[in-house]
């Protein structure tokens, strides 16, 4: 049996206020929809009608009556003492769900506006190194079959150039191209977690590590992260405690917080690796949306068992795909079959391109920090002048402010309210491996300033004339 906790199934509901018809009716419709796609499993146990109306915002009359109807249908059963379930007869198979996702595989929505992602718009030296191409750039690779797995030495140059600039040196060979960082982090986690293997997060930490993480089974261990990064004595009991299979880290930019790891942390982290033999996955492909200072010494340059993930998303543009591992050359080698067997390869045109752009990475930082700086000051006015009771850590880098709410307030309920007004936000909940963190919201400030404005008008509104308390 599977419970599934208000925070959890309210990200799964992710726009559920959108469908024509009442509100039971609406939830009624979006719950059946889950339930059909295999998101809610059978067997799957629903939090109390009483719990799910104050994460959604609603009445518990409301959510009484979209159960009652799902019961009639015999999608739900209700047993007394033990809760409310999906009946085996009505659920299958299917995919999960991750809200951080919507805003990607959604169509335009004018009506909206959508502060969950972080996802950063392309920059002008994106379209420069695409102009350049010509059949030139290519008269090594089009007599070939076009398919390198470890990726083109070009880029694996490129790459290792990129981090010895950074005071990591490093060695093409130690370099693997995939196709975006999720990419390099689903293979290490296939290659290196076996059946009930451990891994230690951040807490809270990137979404989309927790879904791959999830996915291959790994039990996930949190540990305290703020705003200088993750709190080291308490990493080091849970390495001691649990011995991960491997801890998985954001040194530079972190997602959520914005937070960089201090070099005395980063010291720390490489004993501890080293002292214990603890694998650590430093997922650095957020380093180029640095906007305070330039970038630190990557953590692997320390020492310890450090492997590094980097990605052009940041600092250029994520409709490239191309994203990067930087290891021991027996694991990169050992990777590289895997890949291969999967998608034989990243596109040579994107691999062409980010290889040039690398070599303008100072650049391209310098982009991100004026526009980044400028939308991140915005951010932090608006709300200092308009919703003085919201806390936002100042983040180093990235496109999102991570802010703690009020004692007693909901960032489940208060999204959920923000969505049937139009306003898309993450509750803090949606980045934590166990559910928790529902005192804190994500507010991305990547769109527009005047998009970015809108929403943000709107959200003040909401929370003066309806605060959402648990």
């Amino acid at each position: 049996m599977v419970y599934f906790g208000a925070p959890r199934l309210t990200r799964l509901l992710d726009g559920w206020g959108d469908q024509p018809g009442g509100l039971s009716t609406r939830l009624a419709g979006a719950l059946r929809q889950l339930v059909r796609s295999g998101q809610l499993p059978a067997g799957a146990r629903l939090p109390s009608e009483r719990v799910l109306a104050a994460a959604l915002g609603l009445g518990r009359t409301t959510v009484g009556q979209a159960f009652d109807t799902l019961r009639s249908d015999g999608v739900l059963v209700s047993r007394t003492g033990t809760g409310t379930f999906v009946t085996s007869a009505a659920a299958s198979a299917g995919a999960r769900g991750d809200d951080r996702l919507r805003s990607f595989v959604s169509g335009p929505q004018t009506a909206r506006v959508d502060l969950r992602s972080a996802a950063l718009p392309g920059i002008s030296l994106v379209a420069e190194e695409l102009d350049r191409l010509s059949s030139a750039d290519f008269l090594d690779t089009l007599p070939s079959h076009g398919y390198v797995p470890r990726g083109l030495p070009a880029l694996r140059t490129a790459v290792a150039n990129y981090y010895t600039a950074l005071g990591l040196r490093t060695d093409p060979g130690q370099v693997l191209v995939t196709s975006g960082a999720q990419q390099a982090m689903r293979l290490l986690a296939e290659a290196l977690i076996e059946p009930g293997g451990t891994v230690v997060v951040e807490e809270p930490t990137f979404r989309g590590a927790i879904e791959v993480l999830r996915g291959v089974g790994a039990p996930l261990v949190g540990v305290p992260s703020g705003p200088e990064g993750v709190d080291v004595d308490a990493l080091a009991a849970a390495v001691r405690r649990h011995k991960p299979v491997f801890v998985l880290l954001q040194s530079t930019v972190h997602n959520p917080t914005g937070s960089v790891l201090p070099e005395w942390a980063r010291a720390a982290v490489a004993r501890m690796s080293a002292e214990t033999g603890c694998t650590i996955i430093d997922d650095a492909a957020p380093t180029d949306a640095l906007i305070d200072g330039p970038p630190p010494p990557p953590l692997a340059s320390y020492g310890g068992r450090v492997l590094t993930l980097g990605s052009a998303s940041k600092g250029f543009w994520g409709g490239l795909r191309v994203g990067w591992l930087r290891a021991d050359r027996r694991l990169v080698e050992r990777l590289a079959v895997v890949k291969g067997a999967e998608d034989l390869g990243t596109s040579i045109p994107a691999q062409v391109v980010t290889a040039r752009l690398l070599d303008r990475a100072a650049e391209a930082r310098a982009q991100r920090r004026v526009a980044l700086g400028a939308a991140r000051a915005f951010a932090l006015q608006f709300i200092a002048d308009e919703i003085p009771e919201w806390r936002p850590l100042v983040p180093a880098g990235g496109a999102s402010l991570w802010i703690e709410l009020p004692a007693g307030y909901s960032a489940t309920a208060f999204a959920e309210r923000a969505g049937r007004a139009g306003v898309d936000v993450l509750a803090g909940s949606t980045f934590s491996c166990r559910d928790a963190l529902d005192d804190w919201l994500r507010v991305a400030f990547a769109a527009p300033l005047d998009v970015l404005a809108n929403g943000l008008h709107t959200l003040a509104e909401l929370w003066h004339t309806q605060p959402p308390r648990d």
